[in-house]
């Protein structure tokens, strides 16, 4: 992405978008009375947030930008299809909403005063939503003269290839002036097109190799402050982050396939500890219940089980679970595998009607509840709330692909989407990486938020559970 469109995309639009919510809030008394008749809402006085609480309207003002950049609303350039930008923009109102509704029962606010509220938000999220629509339609239809003049450099079929996949959108900023497959002895010419054509970039395809057989190319186009945009190659993962780092004098160039540091990480690690807190508090008279059943069915094992598990890239820590197999569980493994078979067709063993389960160990399986120790490792930092199942450290080390590693390169979690919507129904292995994998390059508070409320289903009718 150009400079110009790094500045639109992190400084301008979110700057844009702060000016038009602080003056639809200035307004919003104004056109909540226009708009009560329509509602039969009975009209009020023109209470103005802004001068009522400068300071709380202000902070909830600011942290519009902030949440949409959280929801994806600014990094595609604000060029991302209307229906994409419509849905990041609900998300950024279910966010609004709710620490909309928590604001006004903590402070019991008055009903029209909430009303005022409401069309705020709604206004908010309607006048950026057309700002969105009158930028990029802008954006689209950008003269010719005002396009940059790039040149094109690589190996012939990969450029060709390569320049033509990227969006069309995006291209129409540019006017292709040249194109060189072989920069032997070609510096010159490539010198006297960029003096004649006022060329502000080059683009060179075929990722680090490339890099160095077009070495003169770049050093050249660096030396006049030219732009140079290295295209990495379409085999690297669609979910690859590139980032320059400075260390000293020195810089690196990063590649990353994670979620990068941000102050929704910040904020999921909070969550995780504050809802398992709750989470412990609410659900502590079932830690009761499974005591009492486990002593029951096994009095000769302890109540709870530790298991060596894979954390957070291989990371070994104890898991905790309520113990719902026979203490001689693990000892048994391989010859239950040896006479049962395996249900899973990869490193994973899962069996329906497991002999090594007791029976209330399949009610608290079938429930879910044998899980609520792991709140515990939450708290301890070893795991999340929502995020791929640890899995037993001889499991992790039996992986069949290096590949299959990348899930442990996320803090592990409860829920995910295997087990929403799979779970025990699906043994393919290949398919349970496959959703970890999508938790990791689609994550957001705004996913983890839907797989939680996902999950409660899940739970309640026993999906997959065994």
């Amino acid at each position: 992405m150009s400079k110009q469109g790094n500045f639109y995309r992190l400084r301008l639009y979110p700057l844009l978008d702060l000016v038009l919510a602080m003056v639809f809030a200035y307004y919003s008394p104004y056109v909540t009375n226009w708009v009560a008749p329509l509602f039969g809402w009975q009209q009020g006085h023109y209470f103005n947030i802004l001068l009522a609480s400068p300071f709380l309207a202000g902070a909830a003002i600011m942290a519009v930008p902030i949440i949409l950049r959280q929801v994806g609303f600014y990094h595609k350039q604000n060029l991302q299809r209307p229906g994409t930008a419509f849905r990041q923009l609900l998300a950024f109102g279910t966010y609004y909403l709710c620490a909309m509704g928590v604001f006004t029962v903590a402070t019991e606010t008055a009903a029209y005063n909430s009303r005022i509220l409401l069309t705020n938000l709604v206004g908010i999220t309607l006048v950026i939503y057309l700002r969105y629509l009158v930028t990029r339609s802008i954006n689209l239809r950008r003269p010719e003269k005002f396009r940059r003049q790039v040149i094109l450099a690589g190996d012939e079929d990969v450029l060709a290839k390569s320049w033509e996949e990227l969006p069309e959108h995006w291209r129409r900023s540019f006017n292709v002036v040249g194109r060189f497959t072989s920069p032997a002895g070609r510096e010159q010419e490539l010198q006297e097109m960029i003096e004649q054509h006022n060329v502000t970039a080059l683009f060179v395809f075929g990722g680090m190799a490339a890099h160095h057989d077009f070495a003169p190319f770049i050093e050249q186009c660096e030396v006049q402050g030219i732009d140079v945009n290295l295209v990495m190659r379409n085999r690297l993962s669609s979910s690859l982050r590139v980032d320059l780092n400075e260390v000293g004098d020195t810089r690196m160039v990063v590649f990353s396939s994670t979620p990068e540091v941000s102050w929704g990480m910040i904020a999921k690690g909070v969550g995780d500890r504050v809802l398992a807190l709750c989470a412990l508090i609410c659900l502590s008279p079932l830690w009761l219940v499974a005591a009492i059943g486990i002593k029951i069915s096994d009095p000769a094992g302890p109540v709870f089980f530790r298991q060596r598990r894979s954390g957070l890239y291989g990371r070994v820590f104890r898991m905790w679970k309520f113990r719902s197999m026979y203490v001689d569980a693990e000892a048994r493994l391989d010859e239950i595998k040896a006479k049962y078979g395996n249900e899973m067709n990869g490193p994973i063993f899962k069996l329906t009607n497991d002999p090594r389960i007791f029976k209330f160990g399949h009610f608290i399986r079938k429930t879910s509840i044998d899980e609520l120790p792991q709140l515990l490792n939450v708290l301890a930092g070893d795991m999340s709330i929502v995020g791929p199942r640890p899995l037993p450290v001889y499991e992790t080390e039996a992986f069949p692909k290096i590949e299959h590693r990348r899930r442990l390169s996320v803090k592990p979690g409860l829920t995910c989407f295997w087990q929403i919507e799979d779970r025990s129904d699906n043994g393919d292995f290949d398919n349970m990486v496959a959703k970890d994998l999508r938790y990791i390059d689609e994550w957001s508070l705004w996913l983890d938020f839907k797989l939680m409320l996902r999950t409660i289903p899940a739970v309640l009718f026993g999906k997959g559970a065994k």
